[in-house]
């Protein structure tokens, strides 16, 4: 009797360790899947896939074109248009969500300059770590322009999605001249193109 006594104790012990280690792995499972996982994409692959489509979209979609046939009015007309260009809009908000992810790294693989005055990808990556808050603010605006767009769209007002298309394309521009070609060099125009006083 005093032998089986004696190893109740150790069984009780052993089972406390044994809750204690699955509760801990328990836990350490719940952490690992809580922590932030480093973005997939990144900035140059965001860029390519999802914003740069998704503003031809929405800069193609109202315009005035001129040739030797006539003018054309380009603008939705259709309920599938709209939604189309829709489509374009919330792709581009959706993909501002991800630029503002901490951790982005700029490309898979470093890349050069494109040409004078534009930087390489390094060079990129390492203006936006010293200018954070500055692209956090340009990506909020392209943002801001991509709800405008939208708004636009769900009026159905071809002149305001114009307007929005533009003010789209100031956010590009000012984002890409602060962190991709600050020093950008504009070649003269030929000679021969250039008009006469």
């Amino acid at each position: 009797m005093s032998t089986v006594s004696s190893h109740r104790p150790h069984a009780w012990f052993f089972r406390a360790v044994l809750l204690l280690s699955a509760c801990s792995s328990l836990n350490a499972a719940v952490a690992a899947q809580s922590a932030p996982m480093p973005p997939a994409a990144t900035l140059q692959q965001i860029m390519l896939a999802q914003v740069d489509p998704a503003a031809d979209v929405i800069w193609g979609s109202v315009a005035t074109i001129i040739s030797r046939e006539g003018t054309e009015d380009r603008r939705p007309r259709t309920p599938e248009e709209w939604t189309a260009v829709r489509r374009g809009a919330v792709a581009l908000i959706d993909a501002t969500d991800q630029l503002l992810i901490e951790g982005l790294r700029v490309s898979a693989s470093r890349f050069a300059s494109e040409g004078p005055g534009a930087l390489d990808s390094d060079q990129i990556g390492q203006r936006i770590a010293a200018n954070r808050p500055v692209f956090d603010r340009f990506t909020r605006e392209l943002g801001d322009a991509g709800f405008n767009a939208l708004a636009a769209i769900d009026a159905q007002d071809p002149a305001a999605l114009a307007q929005a298309g533009g003010e789209l394309e100031q956010r590009c521009e000012a984002c890409h001249v602060t962190f991709w070609y600050p020093n950008q060099v504009i070649p003269a125009l030929p000679a021969d193109l250039v008009p006469p006083p």
